[in-house]
């Protein structure tokens, strides 16, 4: 039978926990206030939406990551960056990619979202000692950056998505300043960044959903199928 039954996708939920709970300094504390909603989560979460096809479970990791730095809830946040470095994900990796959504949305998030995570890394030596940052030197000026930035857009994201970089509002009314915002975030902190192309767009699809974003999202998305990535 092509059925699923609430007992794979328990069993499902608890393969998953075994990895992703095996460093919880405590117990949950709002575990068994109601039974239903453990229940739900177990299986509609972790056994069911994180197991289904499409993203593995770093990349899901990446995405809910995200989405929870964007709502700005540190039980949430907290919890989700355990989750990320219990599965595998490099300190490094994780801080990358919250320094490019400074970009998506905005410092006061990313912020919030730093400290969470250095609050993690710090329960435990293995994940403290993994924690090294990037050693590599910066351009000298914006146009260095900016003409790097564009390289790495074209390479990422297709032509087309570096063409339409420059129709925005921002380099409409503020050319100067929008060259130097893309100088950084493409030219220097893409360039510093480990992670991979489809771990980026993960995360700025999910970052733009969580926003409602959604004329930026349906451009990234077509940005995303024209650099190969899947649906």
């Amino acid at each position: 039978s092509d059925m699923t039954t609430a007992n794979e996708l328990a069993k499902k939920a608890a393969d998953l926990q075994l990895v992703i709970d095996k460093y919880l300094p405590a117990p949950s504390g709002s575990r068994g206030v109601c039974p239903d909603a453990d229940h739900i989560a177990a299986e509609l979460m972790w056994g069911g939406i994180w197991n289904e096809p499409g993203l593995d479970h770093k990349l899901r990791s990446i995405a809910t990551i995200t989405a929870q730095a964007v709502n700005g809830f540190d039980f949430g946040l907290r919890h989700q960056c355990r989750v990320g470095l219990s599965l595998g994900i490099p300190p490094q990796t994780l801080k990358a990619m919250i320094l490019e959504l400074r970009f998506w949305i905005g410092v006061p998030n990313t912020v919030f979202a730093f400290r969470m995570l250095q609050e993690v890394i710090d329960e435990r030596k293995e994940w403290q000692a993994l924690d090294v940052p990037v050693d590599a030197a910066w351009l000298a000026t914006v146009e260095e950056m900016e003409k790097r930035g564009h390289e790495l857009v074209r390479k990422a994201w297709g032509e087309k998505a570096d063409q339409e970089m420059a129709k925005t509002v921002t380099h409409e009314f503020v050319p100067g300043a929008a060259a130097i915002v893309d100088g950084y975030h493409y030219g220097e902190v893409w360039a510093r960044s480990p992670l991979s192309d489809r771990e980026r767009m993960v995360s700025v699809l999910s970052a733009l959903m969580r926003r409602r974003h959604m004329k930026q999202l349906r451009r990234q998305i077509g940005d995303a199928w024209n650099a190969g990535q899947s649906k």
